[in-house]
């Protein structure tokens, strides 16, 4: 059976719901079809008589000037298309988004022949869930985001929440057309990271989820992204998330995390820490047999300073003692104070010899150090010190410390206020 044009055509229409209208640009004839009067609850009989007028009552007082900037601007020539969405007044007093489409229809051969045709396509459905969206979007404390990879490698965001502007200081525009500046914000060290993650969430499909931070207005904040992908039939993948702030839990976290590692009174670590950092050294020195040496100190007589100036004094003592250590070590070496009068420093690709070195550097330091007691008595302490070298002979870290314990015994024996240095590890100095 043959189907002409026009029966076909509106089949299409009534297939999509669209109402139809025609405008004449020279002579202001007006024609809508039933479905265009239909869409907003009247028939055409109810609107007569038909004009642009009517076009123009019934839509929103805001709106027909956006609508005329959007036809100037088909009509001039600056824009490929005329499409708008206005907001049009339903018989039942509710406001109904209406999407406009239209193009110039030109017969050259005829006067008056600038038509103007197009389509309406209420579209409230889509507006108020896009409206939802939004006011979700914003209610949340977070930015949600539509995030794409494709198979070539390069992406875009389909979706991006305003509060992007509140957390990285790009716009939601800005990544539609620079998609590049979200990743531009992100943190140095932590750039890698954030890539490694994606691109293990496209292989395996899971959910990324990546703790973060970001350089924003010259300051560090953490973020944490979590987000779902899904594989789209063209091979690129799709990701859907949110990313919240979690500076002030990280924070927290690194406060909470240095009370347990930490000593109160010095600042120093503590003998927890130390023990890990030493198995984990241990084991780098096993597997490439670099040298690390460990210092045990102990401050002389240090229960006579608490029983003779008080524990202020004492307290006052090991805060010296602690800052002379750090000063005189490097970064790099971990200082760790292991009991009331005790420290430990581990030292890093250090030998014997230099650790011997520094230790001797310590013990002077303190020996030239005075101090005045809460009745302003000068006074002065001393510190006695053991050094031991890592080596492959050495059963594992306890039996290190051990030795490094007995050394510093052996100085203590020996009249206080030297260093002890060991036997194993003497040929690498």
């Amino acid at each position: 059976m043959h189907l002409s044009a026009e029966t076909r055509l509106n089949a299409i229409l009534d297939g999509t719901g669209a109402g139809t209208w025609e405008y004449n640009l020279d002579t202001g004839e007006i024609i809508f079809n039933e479905r265009w009067a239909s869409m907003l609850g009247y028939t055409l009989e109810e609107l007569e008589p038909l004009s642009f007028e009517t076009w123009e009552r019934l839509s929103h007082p805001s709106d027909v000037e956006s609508a005329h900037e959007a036809l100037n601007a088909y009509l001039n020539r600056e824009a490929t298309k005329f499409e708008c969405v206005v907001r049009m007044l339903h018989k039942d007093g509710d406001w109904r988004y209406i999407h406009t489409r239209g193009t110039l229809f030109n017969n050259d051969q005829t006067a008056e022949s600038r038509w103007l045709m197009g389509t309406h396509l209420d579209v409230t459905e889509e507006k108020v869930s896009q409206h939802q969206l939004q006011q979700l979007a914003e209610s949340l404390p977070g930015v949600i985001y539509t995030f794409t990879l494709n198979k070539d490698g390069s992406f875009h965001f389909p979706y991006m929440s305003r509060k992007a502007k509140d957390f990285y200081g790009v716009t939601a525009a800005e990544t539609q057309t620079n998609p590049e500046r979200m990743f531009e914000t992100i943190h140095p060290e932590d750039v890698a990271k954030v890539h490694e993650t994606i691109e293990l969430s496209r292989k395996t499909l899971s959910e990324w989820v990546c703790e973060y931070r970001i350089i924003k207005d010259g300051q560090t904040q953490w973020l944490r992204g979590v987000s779902q992908p899904e594989r789209n039939p063209d091979g690129s993948t799709t990701w859907h998330g949110v990313i919240t702030d979690i500076d002030d839990q990280k924070r927290l976290e690194f406060q909470l995390e240095a009370l347990t590692i930490t000593d109160e009174l010095t600042g120093l670590y503590n003998r927890r820490y130390l023990l890990r950092k030493l198995e984990e050294l241990a084991d780098q020195s096993a597997r490439y047999n670099h040298p690390f040496s460990l210092l045990s100190l102990d401050i002389d007589f240090f229960k006579s300073v608490n029983d003779s100036w008080g524990h202020l004094t004492g307290d006052k003592v090991l805060r010296t003692v602690a800052n002379l250590i750090e000063t005189r070590t490097r970064k790099t070496d971990i200082v760790a104070r292991t009991g009331g009068e005790e420290f430990i420093v581990l030292m890093p690709h250090t030998t014997l010899g230099d650790a011997r070195q520094v230790a001797e550097s310590l013990r002077i330091g303190m020996e030239t150090e005075s101090f005045l007691s809460e009745d302003d008595t000068p006074f002065n302490v001393t510190l006695s010190a053991g050094v031991v070298c890592w080596d492959q002979s050495i059963n594992g870290v306890r039996d290190l410390l051990s030795a490094c314990d007995q050394l510093l015994y052996q100085a203590k024996r020996a009249g206080r206020n030297q260093v002890v240095v060991s036997e194993i590890g003497a040929e690498k100095s």
